[in-house]
């Protein structure tokens, strides 16, 4: 079972990326991302929330070779899910909603 931490992640990385110009973000500036927001998590676990996000769409990831870089650009789906216009399992809604 998943913990309701996990969910919250994933919702502040899409709102992260969304609110980007180029909407997109490094796997290393996401995990920075989420530990302004509180949430220490390390590279390893910045990869599999961005794995969890490309499985389900919101996402598209691009991983640089045996470097451990991924670049996740944010889906037309994840901009729904990210301003609250559409809900995903797994994915918190956007505080408010």
């Amino acid at each position: 079972m998943e913990t309701i931490f996990l969910p919250l992640q994933r919702i502040i990385i899409l709102q992260g990326i969304e609110a980007q110009s180029g909407r997109e973000l490094s796997n290393e500036m996401i995990q920075r991302l989420l530990k302004t927001r509180g949430r220490r998590v390390s590279i390893a676990e910045t990869n599999e929330q961005i794995n969890r996000l490309e499985n389900r769409g919101s996402v598209k990831a691009v991983r640089m070779g045996d470097s451990g870089f991924v670049n996740a650009r944010i889906t037309r789906a994840g901009i729904d899910v990210a301003q609250g216009n559409t809900r995903a399992e797994g994915i918190e809604p956007p505080p408010g909603d």
